[in-house]
């Protein structure tokens, strides 16, 4: 029974004149097959007339050039190429010198050699995408390990950069003479401390796909001598002669501002992490098709591929949505209960997990790192508050934009642990600058611009100008008890700042009438035992003793309203009192 030549008209008989020659045909005819090629494009392709490759596929014995020709035109790969050619010219041999007739063993039927026959190609075709795929995962090997050596140098390099901005900025901080470049140092410093952290992650990223691509191409070659031992049964099962050589592995090919170092090393690790997630791209591509039952779509490219191969990244975080959810509101839940070093430690957990999940500039990856910086300040280091804000802040207003509510804030954050990190003129002009771009955004009356208004004229108090902080209290307390009631919180922290600057602008007796009528008030709304009870009565006694002429208490610091901003939600609006929300994916 004639084969159908893919796309075209059947195949005719083989009228060969012996089995060598027909042997030959045979297996030229598979090559044709394979290539899906049509007589008449091979005809322009090798330029020979239709009739002449009927001839030359019939059975006559064909020339040598003929049949290099037709293996170049119908094999592009070309390991297989020169696999296959060498076949065709041994069997090109053994039909030139044909051994003498004997009885073979008695033939299968039509339809059953039809069957093997069509196995064969299928197999050819399996086989073919396998050596495609090594030579791929090979690539994406090459690419990996290239990446670890320039991610390794990368890092060296910033941390030596760290080492030498550190040094500056002390020396900058000790001088107190330049305040512009101090600012200009720490902002390429916390820039470099990102930098390092994000090449520390392309890096583990990189040896990732590298480890995976060399299991997946581990894989792929057992697939390779698993088809290639098929191919050799089926040929012995068809009459064919089964010394063709096994098909060889592939060979990995060959295969790299004002802060100009900074917009260096920001341009490398866009290009890495350009080369990382093509990497991601081709590992997942491949291990979908090791997971793919055969039957479910036979047009894929790998669904053959033997499946016993773990999943893939698994460096991608287990984090579900309810995961982070929980570990976000574990992380709130400690920092609001006074646990700071914990909030710190959850946090850090959380901003791991969402960069490894959603990458480092994905939204809710610089949400959390600002609300780690918040709760660091809150355990006692401002100064690295400060700094961590300091890098995110830039990256905040690339990717949300410089009026986005978030980015507001974390200037808003930036700006008091600037204060608290010795730097209160800083964080007095940082405010300065600041507010009208809160009230024209959020608006007069938003939670978040009153709070930036109190902590406005508390800073204006810090650095020396107590008559003035206590004028801008005065005008700023009535705001608050409009908006938010005589007695809510935070306007009883405005009142008892209020009075803090009045004393400290010359009227200790006026502040000490001020704090007595707080003080009932700060009982009865927070209760005796609240810390910010505490603080008032301790400035109480300061005050009242300053007015009649002694000073052994010493008051406490205002009341800092900016620690009641709640750290903002992930992917929700950014309100007071607002809870954790979880990334919506």
């Amino acid at each position: 029974m004639p084969e159908r030549l893919r796309g075209g008209r059947p195949w005719g008989p083989i009228r060969a004149d012996s089995a060598e020659a027909r042997q030959l045909a045979e297996f030229l005819r598979e090559q044709v097959d394979f290539s899906g090629r049509t007589l008449a494009q091979l005809a322009e392709q090798i330029h020979v007339s239709k009739s002449q490759i009927s001839v030359g596929l019939a059975g006559k014995v064909p020339e040598p050039a003929f049949v290099t020709a037709l293996i170049h035109a119908t094999i592009p790969e070309p390991r297989l190429r020169k696999q296959r050619l060498d076949r065709a010219r041994e069997l090109l041999e053994a039909a030139a010198h044909p051994s003498p007739a004997n009885p073979g063993p008695p033939a299968a039927s039509e339809v059953e050699l039809a069957g093997l026959r069509a196995q064969q190609v299928e197999t050819y075709d399996r086989l073919t995408h396998s050596l495609e795929a090594q030579n791929r995962l090979h690539e994406a090997a090459g690419n990996s390990a290239k990446l670890v050596m320039v991610l390794l140098s990368m890092i060296n390099r910033l941390e030596r950069r760290i080492t030498d901005l550190t040094g500056e900025r002390d020396q900058l901080r000790a001088a107190h003479v330049d305040p512009d470049a101090l600012h200009h140092t720490q902002q390429q410093l916390a820039r470099a401390h990102e930098q390092e952290q994000r090449a520390q992650w392309e890096l583990s990223r990189a040896q990732e796909k590298q480890r995976q691509a060399e299991a997946l191409a581990a894989t792929v070659q057992a697939q390779i001598t698993q088809l290639t031992d098929e191919l050799d049964r089926l040929r012995t099962t068809t009459g064919a002669d089964a010394t063709e050589n096994t098909p060889a592995p592939a060979t990995t090919p060959a295969s790299t501002t004002t802060d100009p170092v900074g917009d260096d090393f920001d341009q490398a690790l866009t290009r890495i992490t350009a080369v990382n997630d093509h990497g991601d791209q081709l590992l997942h591509g491949i291990s979908a098709d090791l997971h793919q039952e055969p039957g479910e779509d036979h047009d894929a490219e790998f669904w053959w591929v033997v499946q016993n191969n773990p999943p893939d990244n698994p460096l991608a975080s287990p984090d579900t949505t309810d995961n982070l959810r929980a570990k976000q509101e574990a992380a709130e839940a400690a920092g609001t209960a006074g646990d700071y070093r914990r909030a710190v430690k959850l946090y850090t957990d959380l901003v791991t997990a969402y960069t490894h999940r959603n990458g480092p500039e994905h939204p809710d990856t610089l949400i959390t790192r600002n609300n780690l910086a918040h709760w660091q300040g809150e355990a006692g280091d401002p100064a690295g508050a400060r700094d961590a804000l300091t890098g995110l802040l830039p990256a905040m207003a690339r990717v949300l934009g410089p009026e986005h509510p978030h980015t507001l804030t974390t200037g808003h954050y930036l700006a008091r642990w600037r204060g608290e990190a010795g730097d209160p003129a800083g964080a007095h002009a940082a405010l300065t600058g600041l507010l009208p771009d809160m009230v024209r955004v959020l608006g007069p009356e938003h939670p978040d611009t009153l709070t930036a208004r109190n902590n406005l004229a508390d800073w204006h108090g810090r650095t020396g100008d107590p008559a003035g902080a206590y004028t801008a209290f005065t005008r700023f307390l009535p705001d608050m008890v409009r908006v938010l009631g005589p007695e809510h919180p935070d306007t009883l922290t405005t009142r008892n700042n209020l009075a803090h600057w009045q004393g400290e602008a010359g009227d200790p007796a006026g502040a000490h009438a001020a704090l007595t009528r707080l003080l009932p008030d700060m009982v009865r709304v927070l209760g005796p035992e609240h810390p910010d009870t505490l603080t008032t009565r301790n400035n109480l006694a300061h005050w009242k003793k300053q007015a009649r002429g002694a000073s052994r208490v010493r008051p406490r610091a205002p009341l800092p309203h900016a620690a009641g901003i709640p750290p903002m939600p992930v992917s929700a609006p950014l309100t007071q009192g607002a809870p954790l929300q979880a990334p919506e994916d």
